[in-house]
């Protein structure tokens, strides 16, 4: 018998403890039973991430039975706007008294895009809002213990959130505040639960990138919330880059495997990939909790993922992907194949068959693209390896890029209707 990942996390840095604290089994697919009553409502949840912000509004049921009450979200799309740039960065620095203004007018542009059909908004659902939730993620944290960070202008900005929504836009439910990087991770695997059949009761598993942190969580033994094990690290894929070739100071030693734009011959996936497995993933809890899983289906959670999924072909041969529409998945071997060809090419080769790469697109203030695409896959590449062992079928499904912040919608840690 594998022994139960508990005991791993006692000596590993920048984890967080696996969530078996309690929390009942919201959302979960084994729900079975005929609800007494069932309300609809609509919740918003403002995800504050490190490089943008998103406003979405969450059609939810509400299940009503004699002991206890549970949500998921209907089967209609959520709404959302979308800020570029991520409030974290915007303020720090900042004193408190300036927070009010720097974030203000954008809290309004987006409050009035949801309900502005010409901005794809929605005035019906805007109506039935009922409760706020804003959490922040990996900017709002610290590095070195991926925990939330209790800077001023942080608080400032929960404050001012608080009170735009209770005071400007009459919400009498508002909660906002930083989650950790662990509940960012159940909260992931609680929104692809919303989206898969009740009946199919294995269990599955998430990975998640953003710019500063990395999540993973799965189930044991149940599809049950209260048996959920997550893991998070602060090795997101923009802090990893900035690390190893900051705005200002010299690239580390080796990572021009990586990142070398000015030559792209210096730029060797391969090699690009064992500098990130030394130094980003060897030793990773994620690895570790992984490990102790049987094979399961592994979805690829978040903006990063979704990216490739959509703008890259999925394996040889290198037909031009013009398409939108996310491939079926993704295996480890592919994905090192095509970072390894991505590598030496240039970006007028890399559009010839992924036309609408994210790393492609040029830049309004120089007209130039970022340069960033042999990184951007090699470090995806490493980090799928690095679970492999969990994948079924070794494959990787894409998952959604808002699944953090669906589970936020139907959780009764932060609407008490759930």
């Amino acid at each position: 018998m594998r022994p139960r990942p508990l005991r791993l996390f006692s000596t590993v840095p920048f984890v967080c403890l696996l969530s078996l604290l309690g929390f009942p089994d919201e959302g979960s697919p084994n729900e079975v039973g005929r609800p007494a009553e069932r309300t609809e409502s609509v919740h918003l949840v403002l995800d504050l991430g490190s490089s943008g912000t998103r406003f979405c509004m969450y059609p939810v049921t509400v299940d009503k039975g004699q002991d206890q009450k549970r949500c998921r979200v209907t089967s209609v799309s959520p709404v959302c706007f979308k800020l570029s740039g991520g409030i974290a960065a915007l303020v720090r620095g900042h004193s408190q008294e300036e927070v009010p203004s720097l974030i203000l007018p954008k809290l309004r542009q987006a409050w009035e895009a949801l309900g502005d059909v010409q901005k794809k908004g929605n005035p019906q659902l805007r109506e039935r809002i009922q409760g706020v939730v804003a959490l922040g993620t990996g900017g709002f944290r610290s590095p070195s213990t991926n925990l939330p960070d209790e800077r001023r202008e942080f608080q400032a900005v929960w404050s001012e959130i608080a009170r735009f929504f209770k005071e400007e836009a009459k919400q009498e439910q508002v909660v906002a505040r930083t989650i950790s990087g662990l509940e960012e991770a159940r909260l992931a695997w609680l929104g692809v639960s919303q989206q898969i059949p009740a009946t199919v009761r294995d269990s599955f598993a998430i990975i998640e990138v953003g710019g500063a942190s990395i999540q993973f969580a799965t189930s044991g033994r149940s599809l049950a919330y209260q048996d959920l094990y997550a893991a998070s690290e602060y090795r997101g894929q923009d802090y990893v880059f900035h690390k190893f070739a900051p705005p200002r100071g010299a690239t580390a030693l080796g990572f021009d495997a990586c990142f070398h734009p000015e030559d792209r011959k210096r730029q060797d996936g391969p090699a690009c990939m064992a500098f990130l497995r030394a130094n980003v993933f060897s030793g990773s809890s994620i690895n570790q909790l992984a490990y102790h899983f049987s094979p399961r289906r592994l979805y690829g959670l978040g903006a990063p993922w979704l990216g490739i999924f959509a703008d890259y072909p999925a394996g040889p041969p290198r037909a031009i992907k013009n398409d939108p529409a996310y491939s079926p998945k993704l295996s480890p071997g592919n994905l090192a194949r095509l970072a390894e060809k991505v590598c030496k090419l240039s970006d007028e080769e890399i559009a010839a068959f992924a036309p609408n790469a994210f790393d492609l697109r040029k830049n309004p203030a120089t007209g130039e693209g970022s340069g960033k695409a042999c990184f951007t896959l090699s470090y995806h590449a490493g980090f799928l390896e690095s679970v492999a062992m969990i994948s079924q079928d070794a494959a990787l499904l894409p998952g959604g890029d808002d699944q953090w912040a669906r589970g936020a919608a139907v959780t009764h840690e932060f609407f008490p209707d759930c």
